[in-house]
């Protein structure tokens, strides 16, 4: 199923059982991007925990907005079993079909507010060049209405997905049958 082995459903015991179920009872289904950490219960746990404190908490940002981070980190990384997932997401929350699509393929001439173009284009250089953003960057944010928290909130989601993406491509998961 993927470069390494994963613990099945029907073979779940303790902590991973108990993720699983919460998954199932969440989303209708444990995704492989879950079970492909299930060697490692706590590591299982530490990123179960990271995605529903940024992902499905009600916080500063929509969950069409992290929908939309998720869909941008992906499609710059090119994982292509997390990219299909978010651009479903942000269908569901509220995106349509045809702006998800122009999200994704350039999010600066998507039809969304140009401070969400803003916060995309921040988006990609944190994942592209980190080190490269500058003070200017942030200001740019704040002048054009996103508050300190909502950018704290961005960046930590864009990390989030750098790092889903790229254990999700090298460990070989895929999309569920």
């Amino acid at each position: 199923m993927f470069r390494i082995d994963s613990i099945q459903e029907e073979k779940a015991e303790g902590r991973v059982k108990k993720i699983y179920a919460e998954l199932n009872d969440s989303m209708g289904i444990v995704p492989n991007v879950f079970k492909v950490l299930s060697l490692w219960p706590e590591g299982l746990e530490l990123y179960m925990e990271m995605f529903k404190s940024m992902m499905l908490a009600d916080t500063g940002l929509t969950r069409s907005i992290k929908e939309m981070i998720a869909s941008t980190v992906s499609k710059i990384n090119q994982c292509n079993y997390c990219l299909g997932h978010h651009k479903n997401f942000m269908n569901q929350f509220g995106v349509s079909s045809t702006v998800a699509e122009q999200i994704v393929n350039d999010p600066q001439s998507a039809n969304i507010s140009e401070a969400e173009k803003r916060l995309l284009s921040y988006v990609e250089k944190v994942t592209r060049h980190a080190y490269k953003v500058t003070d200017a960057d942030v200001e740019g944010l704040k002048e054009i209405g996103w508050s300190q928290e909502e950018i704290l909130e961005a960046t930590l989601v864009t990390s989030l997905f750098n790092s889903i993406n790229r254990f999700a491509d090298a460990l070989g998961v895929h999309p569920e049958a």
